[in-house]
């Protein structure tokens, strides 16, 4: 039995929905250099949050920051990038996840990182390069 391709089966109403979010909530933070830069600079600091611990309280991250993460948590695994710890505490690297339950994951070579916070925003600046490239700009009007 064929089956037909309808709007349900390809998820349709869920990417209308995230397409919409992107263009509207997340890449007028990304156009805009100054808030980019912001959130640039907040993720260097601390690029997967800090949870409250001995007393000191939850370190958030701003809204504008809050954005793009979910945005870019809701990619598609296959070919996302992921942080892999080559040795333990003491060397990451960029992975490209295969999408294929049981494939291994590809390990770029080209740079290990001293710190887990260091590849996970190593990882965040070329996801955020890729949204750029995938939604450039609105030419501005005169």
């Amino acid at each position: 039995m064929l089956r037909n391709s309808t709007s349900l089966s390809q998820n349709a109403s869920y990417h209308a929905t995230d397409e919409f979010i992107t263009l509207n909530h997340v890449m007028p933070i990304l156009w805009d250099e100054k808030r980019r830069q912001a959130i640039i600079d907040e993720h260097r600091g601390n690029p997967i949050g800090k949870p409250g611990k001995a007393g000191k309280p939850v370190v958030q991250h701003s809204d504008d920051l809050a954005h793009v993460l979910d945005k870019l948590r809701r990619a598609p695994l296959a070919g996302k990038e992921v942080r892999i710890e080559i040795e333990p505490f003491k060397k990451y690297a960029i992975g490209i996840l295969p999408g294929e339950r049981g494939q291994p994951v590809k390990i770029l070579d080209d740079v290990i990182y001293s710190t887990g916070d260091e590849c996970e925003h190593a990882i965040f600046l070329r996801r955020v390069a890729m949204m750029l490239a995938k939604y450039p700009a609105p030419a501005k009007s005169a």
